[in-house]
C-alpha cells in the first residue's frame, strides 16, 4: 500500500554512545534483594544497563556521538543549518544546551541551535521539528541529537526506577529528501490529565528548591523518593501505555494510510519487555517485524527509539526500501509515531565507537 504522506526529508547518517559504565543487576541486589531483582528483570527484561559517572551530563553523550558522526562520515559543519537537541536533562536552565554544543562542534555561526523540552517521546517530536523546517524550505541540513542522563533524577533507593533507566545519546543527520525515501509521516497527542503521573516537582520556578526538597518519602511498596527526584505513577503509566498507546498507533497508521502488514519494522519506546511485548501483541505485530535493544542499556527516556533505530540500521535488521514505524510515549503522558521508507541507500552508521569514557 502506496502512504498517503508526502515525502519532503531524510535522515542520511546516525550514531550513538552510552557510557561505558555498565551496571548489572547483581550490583542492585545488595542495595534491593534478590528476590526483588529476579523479579524486575523478568518483567522487564533488563540485565543491566549503562549509567553515566558523575560529571557527565547528557550534552557530552551527544557530543561524543556528534563528533564521532562528523569526523568519520566526513560531514562539512558549514552545511549544517540548524542543530536541535532533545532532553530533558539539560546543561543550564538558560543558555540552550544546543548552544553549548554548537560551540563545542565548532559550527558556523549561520547555523541555529535550539533545544526540544521532552521526555520518552523526544525523536519522534524533534524529527517532526526538522523534517517541518527542511519542508519549509528554511534548512537544508540538520543535525539532529537526542541524549538523556535520567539516572540522575532517580533516587537510588527508588525500587520502580533504579532498575529499569539508563542513559544513553544518539545523533542524526537529516537532509532535503528527493521525494523517494525518508519521513512519511509524524503523528502525535498528548494526555494531560495523566501530567503528574511522571514528574519532578521541585527545581523549576513553579515550586523552586526548598529545605524540604531533599526529604526522603517512602511510597506504600517501599520505594524512597525526594520532591527534587523523578516520581512516577507505575499503574497510571502502565494503564497508558496498554491501553491508550496501541489505540493512538492504530490511529496514526490509518492517517499514514498503511497496516502493519505493510510495515518491515515496527520500533516501540524500550520501557520494558513485558509492556512493549503486550503492546505488540495488540498491535497483531508478528515477531519477526518486532525488535528489542533494552536488556543491557536500560530504559534510555528520550534517547530510547533513538538509539534503538540506529542500533536496527546497524545490525541490518532494517532493510533498503522498507517501511519502518517508530512509537514513543511516556513523559507528559504523550506520544508520538513516525513512518519512515528507507530507500535504495541506508543512512549511514559507524560499525563501533559506541561507549563514552572520560
Amino acid at each position: 500500500m502506496e502512504s498517503a504522506c508526502k515525502i519532503f526529508s531524510k535522515i542520511t547518517a546516525c550514531h550513538y554512545v552510552l557510557p561505558k559504565n555498565v551496571e548489572q543487576n547483581s550490583d542492585l541486589a545488595a542495595r534491593f534483594g534478590e528476590k526483588k531483582m529476579r523479579s524486575v528483570e523478568k518483567i522487564s527484561g533488563i540485565v543491566s544497563r549503562r549509567v553515566a559517572p558523575k560529571g557527565v551530563c547528557a550534552s557530552d553523550l551527544g557530543f561524543a556521538a556528534a563528533g564521532r558522526m562528523i569526523e568519520k562520515l566526513n560531514i562539512k559543519k558549514e552545511e549544517i543549518d540548524c542543530l536541535v537537541f532533545a532532553s530533558q536533562t539539560p546543561d543550564y536552565i538558560l543558555p540552550s544546551t544546543a548552544a553549548v554544543l554548537h560551540e563545542k562542534l565548532g559550527l558556523s555561526s549561520s547555523c541555529g541551535a535550539f533545544d526540544v523540552s521532552m521526555g520518552c517521546p523526544a525523536f519522534v517530536y524533534s524529527l517532526s521539528v526538522a523534517n517541518g523546517m527542511i519542508a519549509s524550505g528554511q534548512c537544508k541540513k540538520i543535525l539532529l541529537i537526542v541524549a538523556d542522563t535520567i539516572t540522575k533524577l532517580i533516587n537510588p533507593l527508588d525500587f520502580g526506577l533504579v532498575p529499569l533507566h539508563g542513559d544513553g545519546a544518539a545523533c542524526f543527520l537529516v537532509e532535503k529528501s528527493d521525494g523517494k525515501d525518508g519521513i512519511e509521516g509524524v503523528d502525535f497527542g498528548t494526555d494531560s490529565s495523566l501530567y503528574e503521573a511522571l514528574i519532578v516537582k521541585d527545581g523549576g520556578f513553579r515550586n523552586p528548591i526548598s529545605e524540604n526538597s531533599a526529604t526522603p518519602v517512602p511510597d506504600k511498596f517501599g520505594a524512597v523518593r525526594t520532591a527534587k527526584d523523578l516520581q512516577m505513577d507505575g499503574a497510571a503509566v502502565f494503564h497508558f501505555s496498554l491501553y491508550k498507546v496501541p489505540e493512538e498507533i492504530s490511529k496514526a497508521m490509518q492517517k499514514f494510510g498503511v497496516s502493519v502488514a505493510d510495515l518491515d519494522k515496527v520500533l516501540l519506546h524500550q520501557a520494558n519487555k513485558t509492556m512493549v511485548a503486550q503492546i505488540y501483541k495488540m498491535l497483531g505485530v508478528p515477531p519477526e517485524k518486532q525488535f528489542y535493544f533494552m536488556e543491557k542499556i536500560g530504559n534510555l527516556s528520550a534517547a530510547s527509539s533513538a538509539v534503538l533505530l540506529v542500533e536496527a540500521l546497524r545490525r541490518s535488521t532494517v532493510a533498503k526500501n522498507a517501511r519502518v514505524l517508530i512509537s514513543a510515549f511516556g513523559v507528559g503522558l504523550s506520544w508520538g509515531t513516525a513512518l519512515l521508507k528507507t530507500g535504495e541507500t541506508l543512512p549511514e552508521t559507524l560499525s563501533g565507537e559506541s561507549d563514552f569514557e572520560l
